[in-house]
């Protein structure tokens, strides 16, 4: 009987133990097995928009799950299984899914004296993408240079990151003034290879960043609501700082801006950008670009007298706000106010760290170089904090920023300040003393050569993918 009882409790023995090894055999596999599918989806769902995503799959999972991995007598082939890869679009969001499907199958060992000869292990992941729409706002001011060559390509590269079929792209450049070269579709999609073709081939112009970053919004928010992508982006690159401050200065129906040169001269500046007599120029249509009036004079820039007959009557004071003709999305704002005390400069309000001086009884400001400068300056910043506050649309917006050259991180102005401190209060980024934590966070990158255009796109690039997970 003690035999009998023996020989019972070794057999029970042996298949438990049979199967706590065997179970901890499967557990490795679908451990393995996991973590490849995982991957392979994360890959796919990367390069949705640049090619091959499957072929991203495929790579990623045979290199995570080699044949034979652990004693597996097979496994999904990903290139010939149908089962394998599946993408889906959920129309209603905008969302792109990707699946990665695949199983093994594992020899037993111990469980085999119970007639389980083989375990097959499955497994599946998911990755999912936000559709994007951006609008793409570059600066072609004739200080670029030979650096557009790398800024152009840079620029075809980042387009041609994102999915033709689902994401939305408009194109806007800025110069004397700023135009839209490829409006923002209302339905899905957009047809790169325009696009691409689009990006100028050569810089000119000054620097109407202002213009150009109210027209980018405008873009974005001509998208129906209901049907606008979960993400929501302007990217705006510059080599400079904003100058020009576009208005109705002749009681025109058309805007148009009044503009200075950089100034204090810096001795950083080997390019001679920067001036301590620098001119005042314009009149420029906000879209056309057309020099409307001939403009063109200097003065020291701290100098508060203006020239006699340096300007027009009509041009001889601020108007009282910015206006902005040129749009298409309705309800936008047409008119900010030239300084405000709602947004921070370095910690203090706008309207002292960067002030209009010498406001007349009839509460004018005379067009002096610092009024101007400052104005532009401080316009750009309303701007891009009114489209970061933007509730208007079915989700908030992101502004990202790039700047590139010596200008950028270059003192100057009445304070003087650096441009990439603008821009890094323009994008929001966390870096910024003047972060807002009510608004969505988005980077400010710097190029300091023209080799590092391409990198800094491709860091946004890469930015915008992890958002849009």
């Amino acid at each position: 009987m003690t035999l009998a009882y023996l020989a019972t409790l070794l057999g029970t023995l042996v298949l438990v133990t049979g199967l706590a090894v065997d179970s901890g055999r499967a557990y490795v596999v679908k451990a393995q097995l996991t973590k490849a599918v995982d991957g392979a989806a994360l890959g796919a769902a990367r390069n949705l928009n640049t090619g091959d995503p499957r072929g991203e799959a495929e790579r990623i999972f045979k290199a995570n799950f080699p044949v034979g991995y652990f004693g597996t007598s097979s496994s999904t082939d990903p290139t010939t299984a149908t089962d394998f890869f599946h993408t889906d679009v959920i129309e209603s969001t905008g969302v792109n899914v990707v699946t990665v499907t695949a199983s093994a199958v594992l020899p037993t060992t111990f469980m085999r004296l119970a007639n389980y000869n083989d375990v097959t292990v499955s497994s599946s992941g998911q990755a999912t993408r936000r559709m994007v729409d951006l609008s793409l706002v570059i600066d072609k001011s004739s200080s670029i240079g030979p650096a557009w060559t790398a800024v152009h390509d840079a620029a075809v590269n980042f387009i041609n990151s994102f999915d033709q079929n689902q994401d939305r792209l408009s194109l806007i450049t800025f110069g004397d003034s700023a135009q839209v070269l490829d409006l923002m579709p209302s339905a899905r999609g957009f047809n790169k290879t325009k696009l691409k073709s689009d990006v100028p081939t050569a810089p000119g112009g000054s620097t109407a960043m202002v213009e150009g970053l109210y027209r980018g919004w405008d873009e974005l928010r001509s998208v129906p609501t209901g049907s606008q992508s979960g993400l929501r982006v302007i990217v705006l690159f510059t080599d400079g700082a904003s100058n020009s401050v576009p208005a109705l200065w002749d009681s025109a129906t058309v805007a148009k801006g009044l503009r200075t040169y950089d100034f204090p001269q810096n001795p950083g500046d080997t390019h001679t950008q920067t001036h301590n007599v620098p001119y005042v120029v314009g009149m420029f249509e906000t879209e056309s670009g057309a020099m409307s009036s001939n403009i063109f004079f200097n003065v020291a820039w701290d100098d508060r007298s203006i020239p006699p007959a340096a300007l027009p009557a009509w041009a001889q004071w601020l108007p009282a706000t910015s206006t902005h003709t040129h749009h298409r999305s309705s309800g936008i704002p047409t008119t900010f106010p030239l300084q405000t005390n709602q947004i921070n400069v370095d910690g203090v309000a706008q309207s002292t760290a960067r002030a209009l001086r010498d406001q007349q009884a009839n509460g004018k400001y005379p067009s002096q170089v610092w009024n101007i400068n400052n104005a532009a300056r401080n316009l750009v910043e309303i701007v891009a904090n009114a489209a970061r506050s933007d509730a208007d649309g079915d989700h908030k917006i992101r502004i990202f920023t790039i700047g590139m050259g010596q200008l950028v991180p270059l003192l100057l102005g009445t304070r003087p300040e650096s441009s990439e401190s603008i821009l890094m209060r323009m994008a929001n980024d966390p870096r910024s003393p003047d972060h807002n934590a009510a608004h969505l966070d988005g980077s400010y990158y710097y190029a300091e050569t023209a080799a590092d255009v391409g990198p800094a796109f491709q860091a946004l690039q890469n930015q915008i993918v992890r958002l849009s997970k």
